[in-house]
């Protein structure tokens, strides 16, 4: 159990005509205002960051231009089973 303890009457009978608009007991609006209140923050906690405006962030990357023509080369292209590669890199690195 849990007790709360309102020292301003002004708060506690605004609380008190409120639970009677809502047709509840006192103890039960507390409790699903507390629930509501613990959900709400769980929600917000789990990811926080700040969104970063891509073009005030980004830079280029400069490389030699010999004249190549890559328009035909695909990245990791000779990867045939990707989980296994995965793995391999990874016992690679632990050694």
């Amino acid at each position: 159990m849990l007790a709360i303890k309102i020292d301003n009457p002004e708060i506690e009978n605004k609380f008190k005509q409120y639970a009677k608009q809502q047709k509840k007991a006192v103890e039960e609006l507390v409790s699903d205002a507390l629930k509501m209140f613990l959900d709400i923050h769980k929600q917000n906690d789990e990811l926080v960051y700040v969104k970063r405006d891509p073009m005030k962030h980004l830079h280029h990357i400069e490389y030699e231009d010999d004249g190549e023509d890559l328009s035909d080369v695909k990245p990791y292209g000779y990867v045939e089973d990707s989980a296994l590669y995965v793995h391999n890199l990874r016992r690679e690195r632990k050694r």
